[in-house]
C-alpha cells in the first residue's frame, strides 16, 4: 500500500550524516611478516601506501570538522588489523618435506558510532584473499621460478583492499 503525500514526509527517516574518524594500519607482528616475499615488506611505507589508499577510498569529511553536531551523526574508523603477502616454502626434515602455502590476504574492519553519544552502532570486518587459481598461477610463473621480482607485490595488496573495502561499504550501507 502506498502511503499518502500528505503523511510521506512525517514517516521519512532523515538518513545520517557520517563523518571519517580514526584510519589506521595495525602493525605485523606475526611470525609470517619475515618470510613474506622478498622486496614486497622490506619498504617502510607499505603502511602509509595502504593508509593512504584508505584515505582515497572513504573520501569523508573529517569527523573534526562538524561545528554544530546533530543527533543522528555518525562516525566512522576504518583500521586494517592485518595483512599478508602470499608465499610458499618447502620444508624438509631429513628426507620428508612438505609444502607450505599461504595467500595473500588482507582484513578491514570498521566500526560506525554516534557522534554526539559515543555509543557504537555496528561493526563491521571483511577479509579478503587472493583466488585459488591466480595464487597458484603466480607460484607455478616463470616469475617465481627465476625469482628476479616478487611474486606478489604491492598492487596485490592494494587490490585486495579495494575488494575488501567495496564489500565493507556493501555491508555498512543496509545497516544504515
Amino acid at each position: 500500500m502506498k502511503r499518502p503525500v500528505v503523511l510521506g514526509r512525517y514517516f521519512k527517516r532523515e538518513r545520517p550524516r557520517v563523518f571519517l574518524g580514526v584510519l589506521a594500519v595495525a602493525p605485523r607482528t606475526d611470525l609470517k611478516r619475515h618470510f613474506d616475499e622478498k622486496g614486497l615488506f622490506e619498504d617502510a611505507n607499505l603502511d602509509t601506501a595502504l593508509r593512504q589508499s584508505l584515505t582515497e577510498i572513504f573520501s569523508l569529511a573529517p569527523v573534526h570538522s562538524v561545528t554544530v553536531p546533530l543527533a543522528t551523526d555518525l562516525v566512522l574508523d576504518v583500521v586494517i588489523p592485518h595483512f599478508q603477502s602470499g608465499g610458499a616454502w618447502d620444508v624438509s626434515l631429513g628426507e620428508i618435506g612438505f609444502p607450505i602455502f599461504w595467500r595473500p590476504k588482507i582484513t578491514v574492519a570498521s566500526r560506525l558510532y554516534s557522534l554526539t553519544t559515543q555509543n557504537t552502532k555496528a561493526t563491521f570486518s571483511v577479509t579478503e584473499k587472493m583466488k585459488w587459481g591466480q595464487y597458484l598461477s603466480r607460484i607455478i610463473s616463470w616469475r617465481a621460478f627465476f625469482g628476479f621480482r616478487p611474486v606478489f607485490d604491492r598492487k596485490d595488496i592494494e587490490y585486495l583492499l579495494y575488494q575488501a573495502c567495496f564489500k565493507l561499504l556493501v555491508k555498512m550501507q543496509k545497516e544504515i
